[in-house]
C-alpha cells in the first residue's frame, strides 16, 4: 500500500494556504489553485520515486497511482484553501471597516 497520500495531503494544504495568503497580500487579483496543485502534485511524484521502476507492471501501477495522487493533491488544496480564504476575507473585511475611515 502506498502511503504517499499521507504526505501529500498536508503538504498540499500548507502550500495552498501559504499561496492564498501571499497572493492576497501581494496582488489585487484573487489567488488561483493551479500553481499550488501542480507544485503539490510534482512533489508527490518525486516522493513516489518513478526513476526506480524496473518492470512494466510497476509502470502500470505508477500510472494508477498518479490518478490517486491527483485526488490527494486536490483534497489537500481544498483542505488548505478554505480556511486560508476565510482568513483573507475576514482580514479584508476588518481592514475595510476599521482601517480606512
Amino acid at each position: 500500500m502506498d502511503v504517499s497520500g499521507l504526505i501529500v495531503i498536508p503538504l498540499a494544504a500548507m502550500i495552498t494556504a501559504c499561496w492564498v495568503v501571499a497572493a492576497a497580500f501581494l496582488s489585487k487579483n484573487g489567488p488561483g489553485f493551479r500553481t499550488p496543485f501542480l507544485l503539490s502534485f510534482g512533489l508527490g511524484v518525486l516522493f513516489m520515486e518513478p526513476w526506480r521502476m524496473a518492470a512494466w507492471q510497476e509502470l502500470g501501477m505508477f500510472a494508477v497511482m498518479l490518478v490517486m495522487l491527483a485526488l490527494w493533491a486536490a483534497a489537500g488544496c481544498i483542505i488548505g484553501g478554505i480556511p486560508a480564504l476565510l482568513i483573507v476575507a475576514l482580514v479584508r473585511k476588518l481592514r475595510q471597516r476599521f482601517g480606512r475611515q
